[in-house]
């Protein structure tokens, strides 16, 4: 049992880096949990919020969605775009063949991107 939800927990968001927390969003935590019960397996969460140094050293965007806790970071065959769309994410990306980014864009259509 997490803190913040049912099944997630507010240690699994920290920053890799320096442990920087300001997420997740109320919206991505829905989203996430959606998206574990339409897979119906637990979910690890393998990269959360980011600080602006750590963002910078993996090479994400100046304007990430995990700076500002509405993004993600989950094992890249946990889930299809299909129920991650259906889940509720935005944003749904595939990272280096390893992980999948899914994020809560607000204000955005639906959009899929590979790195």
């Amino acid at each position: 049992m997490g803190d913040l939800s049912p099944h997630f927990s507010s240690w699994e968001f920290a920053c890799n880096h320096c442990g920087y927390r300001v997420g997740p969003t109320p919206a991505l935590l829905d989203a996430l949990e959606r998206l574990r019960g339409e897979v119906g397996r637990p979910l690890a969460i393998v990269s959360g919020d980011r600080c602006v140094a750590y963002n910078r050293r993996v090479g994400g965007i100046p304007r990430s969605q995990h700076l500002h806790g509405r993004a993600a970071d989950i094992p890249g065959s946990y889930a299809t775009v299909a129920q991650a769309k259906r889940a509720g994410f935005h944003g749904v990306g595939l990272k280096s063949g390893r992980v999948t980014h899914v994020d809560v864009t607000p204000g955005r259509g639906f959009f899929t991107f590979d790195e």
